[in-house]
C-alpha cells in the first residue's frame, strides 16, 4: 500500500509540474502538430486546405535549394562549433587557471557581443566585408595582397562570412557557461595533481575538460542544431543570396510562407528541421554518453 505521504508529495510534484507542462503544449507541441498537420495539405493561407498527401515532401526533396541548404547548414554547424566552443574553451580556461590582470573586464568584452542585436551585429559586418571601404580588403590592401573582393557576394565564402559574424556574436555566450563550469570543478583535484607531478596541459586534458564535458555537450549540441535553424543573421546580411547560394532550411521555409504563400511546403520543410534538430541532438547524447563523468 503506498504511503500516504509519498501520495501528497506526488500530488503536489504533478500540481507544481502542471503549469509548465501545459505552457509547453500550449507553445511548442500544440503548434507542432498543427504544422505536421498542415504539411500533408495545400494552402494559400486565404483558401480552404486541401489535402495533398506527400506532394510537398516530395517537392522538398527533389529541390535544387535543399542540397545548398544542408551543405551551408553542415559548414555553418562546423564552422560555429569550432568557433564557439573551441575559443571559448580555451578563453575560460585561461581566465579561470591563469593570474591574468583584469579578468573581470576581458569576461565583460567576450560577452558584450552577446547583449547585441542580430540587426546590429549584421550591419557592422556588412561593413566590415563591404568591397570598397571594408576592414578586411582594407587590411589586405595594407598587406599587400591582391584579394579583394565582395565577401558577401561569393557562394561558399559569403556563407563562411556570415557564420564568422554570428560565432563572433555568440562566442562570448559559451565562453561563460563553460568558465562557470570550470570554476565548479573542486579544487582539490588541482591540488592532488600537482603533487603527482602534473603540469597544466595535463590538468587541462584529464581533469578540466573530463569534469566539464556535460556543459561542452550542451553547447555543442546547440552549434550543431543551430546550424539547421540559422535564419536572422543570414537574412540581414544577404537575404539567402546572391542567388540560392546563402540558402538555409529556415531561409527556404520563409520564401515559402511569405514569397511564395505555400503554407503546406513550408510546413514540411518545418518538420524537416525539427527531425533533423532532434535527430542530431540524441546522436551526439549518444556519442559522447562514455565521456560524461560524475563527481
Amino acid at each position: 500500500m503506498m504511503n500516504p505521504l509519498f501520495k501528497k508529495k506526488k500530488a503536489a510534484m504533478f500540481l507544481f509540474a502542471a503549469p509548465v507542462v501545459i505552457l509547453f503544449s500550449i507553445i511548442i507541441v500544440i503548434p507542432l502538430i498543427q504544422s505536421a498537420a498542415m504539411s500533408f495539405t495545400e494552402w494559400d493561407g486565404i483558401n480552404k486546405a486541401v489535402f495533398n498527401g506527400l506532394s510537398n515532401y516530395k517537392r522538398l526533396f527533389t529541390s535544387r535549394d535543399l542540397n545548398v541548404s544542408i551543405r551551408n547548414s553542415l559548414l555553418y554547424s562546423a564552422i560555429l562549433t569550432v568557433y564557439q566552443i573551441g575559443i571559448g574553451t580555451l578563453l575560460a580556461y585561461f581566465i579561470v587557471n591563469f593570474k591574468i590582470k583584469g579578468k573581470r573586464f576581458f569576461k565583460d568584452v567576450y560577452f558584450f557581443p552577446v547583449l547585441l542585436s542580430v540587426s546590429v551585429v549584421a550591419q557592422l559586418w556588412i561593413s566590415i566585408y563591404h568591397g570598397d571601404f571594408g576592414l578586411v580588403n582594407q587590411l589586405s590592401g595594407l598587406l599587400g595582397s591582391d584579394w579583394k573582393q565582395n565577401w558577401l557576394n561569393e557562394p561558399v565564402k559569403g556563407i563562411i562570412a556570415i557564420v564568422i559574424a554570428e560565432s563572433w556574436k555568440g562566442m562570448g555566450y559559451h565562453m561563460l557557461i563553460i568558465y562557470a563550469a570550470m570554476k565548479n570543478v573542486p579544487d582539490v583535484y588541482y591540488e592532488a595533481s600537482i603533487i603527482d607531478g602534473a603540469d597544466k596541459k595535463q590538468q587541462f586534458f584529464h581533469i578540466t575538460l573530463p569534469l566539464t564535458v556535460s556543459t561542452i555537450k550542451v553547447s555543442v549540441v546547440m552549434c550543431i542544431t543551430y546550424g539547421f535553424r540559422a535564419f536572422e543573421m543570414i537574412y540581414l546580411m544577404t537575404g539567402g543570396g546572391p542567388g540560392n547560394s546563402s540558402y538555409t532550411m529556415p531561409i527556404m521555409m520563409y520564401k515559402a510562407l511569405f514569397s511564395l504563400q505555400k503554407y503546406g511546403y513550408g510546413s514540411a520543410i518545418a518538420v524537416v528541421i525539427v527531425v533533423i534538430c532532434v535527430g542530431m541532438m540524441l546522436i551526439i547524447n549518444k556519442l559522447t554518453e562514455r565521456f560524461d563523468v560524475q563527481y
